[in-house]
């Protein structure tokens, strides 16, 4: 009995192997992408709801880009605060500052993917770039980095981003998780069809919006337009990823009650993507699970018990390291000392997370 564990965790060291080291660690390790200016003029769309105070600190970075030609075309989105009449201010100064002024309609009230769409059809480039006003931008390359992705190819790029530093241990297990959904997410799309579960940030040139009728087969979905529309509309031979440090945008970070109201949302999102990205998270997730019960068990019968404590160490020791890396590139060096810890409640949070979404289809 002792020895058949043994070699049930030994096999499933071995899978997870082949994820750590021939999938993950291609992408945190292999080389950054080089620089190269296109000369293409850009759209930038930004949209905006009630984003007064995010759009003062948002559009002097934006308009004083290192870029040769670009637009933008702010999408207002509705607001009742005074982010129009900053955007009116905005247009008697720049030349190259756009308003799409959303009015609400019955069909679609307040929703931000018809009014992304109006934003992206008064456009007058050809290649596009999409953020939200609340977020921050702290390079004046930013533009450059990301639009230096296109090829002839590449015509949508997914660009990285992450999360702002607060106390608590908390906002720390956030970054962290964070960090593992971002480090599988980027290996995958590098390697076969491109997935998302949490994309801030997205370019793409204009045909392949219409390619897909923009965002129309989930218009009536009010979250994750991005994820949506990388799913239906991304290939691996048509889309790569932007990491360059000065594309980065930072986004605030989710409180704890929010965090659990994500987490649902994420798992409805991934219920409904096309393609094979469910059962590789899933999959993913569980050979780790099944380690640590193998594990445990071989634990319990004592006799390898040395053996047993050499697979897991080792386990622990690669994926560290795999993980500072990434951690490295998303500028959350301060959780590498936590990597134990959070490891273990985030195979843990999956696993139950699944068999709880499994349990509420076996229902209904």
């Amino acid at each position: 009995m002792a020895l058949t564990l043994l070699y049930i965790l030994a096999g499933l060291f071995i899978i997870l192997l082949v994820y750590y080291l021939g999938i993950f660690a291609g992408s945190v390790f292999g080389k950054p992408h080089e620089t190269n200016a296109k000369r293409i003029p850009v759209s930038v769309i930004v949209y905006a709801k009630n984003n007064c105070n995010e759009l003062r600190n948002l559009l002097p970075v934006l308009l004083n880009q290192n870029y040769h030609q670009f637009e933008l075309v702010v999408v207002n989105n509705a607001s009742t605060d005074d982010t129009l009449d900053l955007l009116k201010e905005y247009t008697l100064m720049y030349p190259n500052v756009r308003i799409v002024d959303v009015v609400n309609n019955e069909t679609f009230w307040g929703n931000k993917k018809y009014a992304v769409t109006l934003g992206v059809k008064a456009s007058k480039y050809e290649y596009i770039v999409c953020i939200d006003a609340d977020k921050k931008i702290h390079s004046n390359n930013w533009l450059v980095q990301l639009t230096s992705h296109f090829t002839l190819n590449k015509t949508i790029i997914l660009g990285s981003f992450f999360y702002t530093k607060k106390k608590g241990l908390f906002n720390k297990f956030f970054r962290f998780f964070h960090t593992i959904q971002q480090m599988q997410s980027l290996a995958w799309t590098k390697i076969s069809k491109p997935y998302s579960l949490n994309l801030q940030q997205v370019a793409f040139k204009k045909e392949e919006f219409y390619k897909v009728n923009g965002f129309i087969s989930h218009m009536q979905k009010n979250l994750f337009m991005n994820e949506y529309f990388v799913n239906d509309a991304s290939s691996s031979k048509n889309t790569t990823i932007c990491e360059h440090n000065e594309a980065m945008i930072e986004v605030e970070s989710l409180n704890r009650k929010d965090f659990k109201d994500f987490k649902k949302q994420q798992l409805q999102l991934l219920s409904n993507l096309k393609g094979a990205a469910s059962v590789k998270i899933k999959l993913f997730n569980l050979f780790q699970f099944l380690f640590f019960v193998a594990a445990i068990a071989s634990f319990v019968t004592i006799e390898y018990w040395y053996v047993t404590l050499a697979i897991v160490v080792l386990r622990y020791i690669i994926l560290w390291i795999i993980f500072a890396k990434a951690a490295k590139k998303f500028q959350y060096k301060d959780l590498v000392f936590y990597f134990p810890l959070f490891d273990l409640f985030y195979i843990f949070m999956q696993i139950q997370l699944f068999l709880t979404n499994l349990f509420k289809k076996s229902k209904s």
